[in-house]
């Protein structure tokens, strides 16, 4: 898997250890899971599983999936990770998450640009990502990164659950080369 560098950021692969930065940052904020498909972890033992299941798929070769940092410390603040993928058109489906004190501040504008250039390089042709319609500032994350919205949808709220809501989607597509 690929470590990408930003201008402020590392964004590399999960590894054993992140479990307490994970649950202290993001897992464990019921402001963060609000608008998430995962319920807020109440418990270390949660993100402990969570993040099993994220070295065991590093394992089995799944690579779209990072941890961000801030470029001078490795403590993971939030992450970036393909969801979904439309095989017929190449379309990675991404989504994202970072710690409440670096929400309004462009790290993760910053996060989501790198990943979308990466997965451009990686072969896909186009990128998309969905949000809440209660959560606006997701979206403003996907226009700053070039996404167009492309239109609504309903999805299951959170996992395990039957509750819908309406999400709204964008997408970028590769620029052609030429």
């Amino acid at each position: 898997m690929s470590v990408i560098l930003t201008e402020r950021l590392k964004l590399r692969p999960f590894r054993e250890g992140d479990a307490e930065a994970m649950f202290r940052n993001w897992t464990s904020d019921g402001e963060v899971a609000r608008f998430c498909r995962w319920y807020r972890h109440k418990e270390l033992k949660s993100t402990r599983w969570l993040l099993e299941l994220y070295l065991r798929e590093a394992a089995e070769g799944f690579d779209h999936r990072w941890a961000v940092t801030m470029k001078d410390d490795d403590e993971a603040i939030g992450s970036v990770e393909v969801v979904g993928v439309r095989n017929h058109d190449r379309c990675a489906e991404i989504g994202y998450v970072i710690a409440r004190r670096y929400w309004n501040q462009g790290y993760m504008t910053e996060a989501v640009r790198a990943v979308i250039e990466e997965l451009f390089r990686c072969g896909y042709n186009a990128v998309s990502a969905r949000h809440h319609t209660d959560n606006p500032a997701s979206g403003r994350v996907m226009e700053k990164c070039g996404m167009h919205f492309v239109g609504m949808d309903r999805e299951v709220r959170k996992f395990s659950e039957y509750d819908m809501c309406d999400v709204m989607v964008y997408e970028i597509t590769k620029p052609a080369t030429g």
